[in-house]
């Protein structure tokens, strides 16, 4: 209903101004297929992780489905951040999460947020909600912080462990 000539006395005023994406034309659409993305990806991850077998090492799972072993741990001997993360979701698949914690203690709250990203992704394509209102509302950033700093401790206790242990 408005065009920008209507605010023609802010010009030059340098005033925030927010807009969101559910008002422009298509915005509800881009959102749905944003959320649509947001509910699958984790979903697949999930689903994939309970067919599965947790390898009994604690790392390699992924080798099931047809990747290589991980180059890091090959040509250092030390396990890389990301080792044991795709047991440790096969473990929480099966609901298994001291096998999970054996593997990568990481995968846990990895885990957890990713589940979690599924019904807020199913309930944000369902409502066309803004999808950076919802991750706003969810403090998004805090969790990615979060997650950010426990991949990097537990890193390190595992690195250490390896070559102190």
């Amino acid at each position: 209903p408005f065009s920008s000539e209507d605010f023609h006395f802010l010009k030059g005023q340098n005033l925030p101004m927010t807009v969101t994406a559910t008002n422009e034309p298509g915005g509800k659409l881009a959102s749905r297929i944003a959320w649509f993305i947001f509910a699958a990806i984790p979903l697949a991850v999930v689903i994939t992780a309970g067919l599965l077998t947790p390898d009994p090492s604690g790392h390699g799972t992924h080798t099931q489905l047809g990747l290589p072993p991980c180059g890091f741990l090959v040509i250092t001997g030390c396990p890389c951040p990301g080792c044991g993360l795709t047991t440790a979701f096969a473990h929480m698949a099966h609901l298994n999460p001291f096998g999970a914690a054996r593997a990568n203690p990481f995968g846990i709250p990895l885990f957890l947020v990713t589940v979690f990203t599924i019904p807020v992704a199913i309930r944000g394509l369902v409502r066309g909600d803004s999808v950076l209102d919802t991750l706003d509302a969810h403090h998004a950033e805090k969790v990615a912080g979060l997650l950010a700093v426990c991949g990097v401790v537990v890193w390190i206790v595992r690195a250490v462990n390896h070559v102190f242990g």
